[in-house]
């Protein structure tokens, strides 16, 4: 029943799927870096935070600095598009 969730989010959130991936390249981003590889600051940064309420991220403060990394479900989800070529 939690795979079908994924497949729900990985259908309906595109643009989710894309901060997913490229957090999942291998480390932790901090916010303003992971916004700016992406190349937007407004939509994508609400994006991130959904994708926090849903468990797809962790996010932790260090010092100044947010850092972003993927969680269990949010690994499943980067396998899945991968998988399936999104």
């Amino acid at each position: 029943m939690k795979d079908a969730r994924l497949l729900k989010i990985l259908v309906e959130e595109r643009a989710m799927v894309k901060v997913l991936k490229t957090i999942g390249q291998g480390r932790e981003y901090p916010t303003r870096e992971l916004l700016t590889k992406l190349g937007a600051y407004g939509y994508e940064h609400k994006i991130l935070l959904k994708a926090q309420k849903r468990g797809l991220v962790d996010r932790k403060t260090v010092k100044n600095k947010i850092f972003n990394r993927l969680t269990s479900d949010g690994k499943k989800i980067v396998m899945l598009a991968k998988e399936i070529g999104v």
